[in-house]
């Protein structure tokens, strides 16, 4: 047991962060904040689809020694559809990974290329039919 916590100790820092032009002590690594995620399209998709919008504010940390400079990224919106594992209620798997600014220009897109191109996840329109 000791030699198992031995071995994760050895991971930190230099799995977590990547060493500057070799220097060593310095480190960089990109910190990525959730600041807001809901679920999109939840009134047409299957029981079982789920689309998820997440926005993050990034930053770009650098570290020596006990100084950190934090520089402000741009912030990141991702929308992903993930399916639930029919035998598994905890697991999800994704389908589906949009970009934001990237992929597509905007949300609108998005929505659009998900209406046309995965309209199989999303229940039929129902119709009602006249009573006698």
């Amino acid at each position: 047991m000791q030699e198992e916590s031995d071995n994760i100790h050895k991971l930190y820092p230099e799995d977590c962060f990547r060493e500057i032009n070799g220097k060593e002590g310095v480190f960089q690594m990109i910190v990525k904040d959730l600041v807001e995620t809901r679920e999109l399209l939840a009134e047409v998709t299957r029981e079982d689809i789920y689309v998820i919008y997440e926005r993050f504010e990034n930053a770009d940390c650098h570290c020596e020694g006990e100084r950190v400079e934090e520089i402000e990224c741009d912030p990141e919106e991702i929308v992903q559809i993930l399916t639930a594992h029919p035998n598994d209620s905890l697991s999800l798997t994704s389908i589906k990974k949009y970009q934001i600014g990237v992929d597509y220009k905007d949300l609108a897109a998005v929505l659009k290329d998900i209406q046309s191109n995965f309209s199989y996840l999303l229940e039929e329109e129902k119709v009602l039919q006249p009573l006698g």
